[in-house]
């Protein structure tokens, strides 16, 4: 018996949809997180989100605190460095995490004034670049949106892959909302330290 090419083209075109809704859930649950710790970060306390929201105070306990990984902030994590910069956890005293990616609090300050100046920032730990809309594909570490998909994104071309898009291109990439987020979490924490 063989293969009936209007019934694989369907299965083939059945596919591509499952992966396409796939990506937009998995980056529709990374925009409700993002949400939840920026209300967060703005003063509101854990058990206040999740009245205001419907949802378990444990569930956004998870969502939100950094000792269990998925809340974004690792101070001092071992064998934990900067995907940007290559700082160590040690001398980065904070690290926001993202799916096997992590970024100093230098490097959050260095990608805010790129995309204030709008132009390449250099330092002897290497360069961070704005990803020209052209690069739509380009994807970012942290959320896994592509660059046309996003208000704005940055690079550091020379540094390895990290994360889930290992393998993809080289360097790595936050876009301006995961930047956004990671300034909040940065200067909430200063403020607390």
């Amino acid at each position: 018996m063989s293969v009936d090419d209007e019934l694989l083209a369907d299965a083939r075109l059945a596919h591509d949809r499952l992966i396409d809704l796939q990506h937009e859930s998995e980056l529709a649950q990374v925009d409700y997180q993002h949400a939840i710790r920026r209300v967060h970060a703005s003063g509101a306390s854990l058990r206040e989100v999740a009245n205001a929201l419907g949802v378990s105070y444990q569930r956004v306990h998870q969502i939100v605190d950094v000792s269990t990984g998925k809340g974004a902030l690792k101070q001092r994590q071992l064998q934990a460095a900067c995907s940007f910069c290559g700082l160590d956890s040690a001398d980065a005293q904070r690290l926001v995490a993202g799916p096997g990616i992590y970024i100093c609090g230098r490097c959050v300050e260095r990608a805010g004034q790129v995309l204030t100046e709008a132009h390449t920032r250099t330092s002897d730990r290497g360069a961070l670049v704005c990803v020209t809309p052209a690069d739509g594909k380009a994807r970012c570490g942290f959320c896994g949106k592509r660059r046309a998909h996003t208000d704005g994104m940055l690079e550091a071309p020379t540094r390895p892959q990290v994360g889930k898009l290992r393998g993809r291109r080289p360097g790595v990439r936050i876009c301006t909302a995961c930047l956004r987020l990671c300034q909040e979490i940065v200067t909430h924490e200063h403020s607390e330290g």
